[in-house]
């Protein structure tokens, strides 16, 4: 991820960045799958998506420990972090946007990264109010990953090996954090249907059916935007 973005930022500031460049947020339920379908989406539009250049990036939860390590914090704000603010701005993206840390909030710093990674394209942002902050820009496609409470019950058992009892307490915490934590920032509603491109429900649907169609949504959108691209393509055989 950092090889991207210092590549990207590089491609910007000689101004050699011209061409059009979709980015893509994904809003889900808990228990929709998320976490295993990240990476087969990057691996996915990496080889579908030849514009490309440096590739597709995912951004999720995993960078809330560069918050903590950039800014100094004490790790035990690491639930706090989580609870308020996803990505951390490196320090290329600090330059980037020219920030002062201690004028801006950590949602300040999540909303200003993520519209500073959409804008760039080829990003795929999880979670944190992405499709809300990048509302505007021309180039982001948005998704919401929506499940019956039965398999999303299922879901979380199977991944974290606790209760059926416990796995709904947790699906009905997460998705009402969520929900609230979009209404505080943003003054939206998390399930508007008007707020997304596509809204996938991913019941009875293979992880492979599931990023390919999301992947090649997004190719296919990105070419009606865009149609003097040639170059991007859904890829007619399966993966392996």
């Amino acid at each position: 991820m950092e090889r991207f973005l210092r590549s990207r930022l590089a491609e910007e500031f000689h101004g050699s960045d011209s061409q059009f460049r979709p980015s893509l947020t994904i809003s889900r339920q808990c228990g929709t799958g998320t976490s295993r379908l990240e990476r087969p989406l990057v691996e996915y539009l990496d080889i579908a998506d030849e514009s490309a250049v440096h590739g597709w990036a995912g951004f999720d939860q995993s960078l809330i420990g560069k918050i903590i390590e950039g800014h100094k914090l004490p790790r035990s704000m690491e639930p706090y972090l989580a609870d308020e603010a996803k990505f951390p701005v490196f320090e290329t993206l600090e330059e980037a946007l020219r920030l002062q840390p201690s004028k801006w909030t950590l949602f300040n710093y999540s909303a200003a990264t993520i519209r500073t990674l959409c804008r760039m394209g080829n990003a795929l942002v999880i979670g944190r109010a992405g499709n809300f902050v990048s509302s505007d820009l021309p180039n982001t496609f948005h998704v919401r990953l929506i499940g019956s409470p039965l398999k999303r019950i299922a879901c979380v058992c199977d991944r974290f090996k606790i209760t059926r009892a416990d796995a709904e307490k947790l699906i009905d915490r997460t998705d009402r954090s969520r929900a609230d934590f979009v209404k505080r920032y943003t003054g939206a509603d998390i399930d508007d249907t008007q707020a997304y491109h596509l809204i996938l429900n991913t019941d009875n649907l293979p992880d492979e059916v599931i990023v390919r169609i999301i992947g090649d949504s997004l190719i296919e959108w990105a070419n009606e935007k865009d149609p003097s691209t040639k170059n991007r393509h859904p890829l007619p055989g399966s993966l392996s």
